[in-house]
């Protein structure tokens, strides 16, 4: 099952599991930037939509979180994450400027992540260059996918947890620093 965690969630997994982090994430992951996020409550964890943050719940959401999404292949015949506005697709990302079936995302040779424009309406751009339906691009790490007003980064799994790991080790060094005064 396709599923999304947010950033900071994930941040504080790996200060608890330590090593354990990385075989229990052991993927690639797409990652929608900085936002707010709502995660509905229906007990699927592949849909997110941006949500304003109301002024009384501004304090309680994390500042600039992010939104990750683990890439794993169902299985080696079923090795394709359709992403989009509509409820059917493996990723769902309700903005109004993503189109309801927008990209796919398969494995590719020797289980290389590739990209896949889907739209004819709604363009995707990998790192500023648009991509044409129907031609599947490979994805390298840091890559940055444009969806509409929606941004993406695509990591490998070294360079998501190198990511992780700067972000707990400043969450770290901001806690003892407060601690110290």
């Amino acid at each position: 099952m396709a599923r999304s965690l947010l950033l900071s969630l994930l941040v504080r997994q790996h200060l608890v599991l330590k090593e354990k982090f990385r075989a229990r994430y052991p993927h690639s992951w797409l990652v929608w930037e900085a936002g707010a996020w709502n995660v509905p409550e229906t007990g699927r964890q592949n849909i997110a939509a941006t949500q304003l943050p109301v002024s009384d719940l501004r304090d309680c959401l994390p500042a600039g979180d992010a939104l990750c999404f683990e890439l794993v292949a169902l299985n080696e015949t079923e090795n394709v994450l359709p992403l989009g506005r509509a409820s059917h697709n493996a990723f769902v990302i309700n903005d109004a400027t993503v189109s309801r079936e927008h990209l796919v995302l398969r494995t590719g040779p020797y289980g290389q992540w590739m990209v896949e424009a889907v739209s004819k309406s709604s363009p995707v751009k990998l790192d500023g260059v648009e991509l044409k339906p129907g031609h599947p691009v490979p994805l390298v790490p840091g890559a940055r996918l444009e969806l509409g007003d929606v941004r993406l980064t695509f990591y490998d799994a070294a360079g998501f947890y190198s990511r992780i790991d700067r972000l707990g080790a400043s969450l770290t060094a901001k806690a003892e620093s407060a601690q110290a005064t």
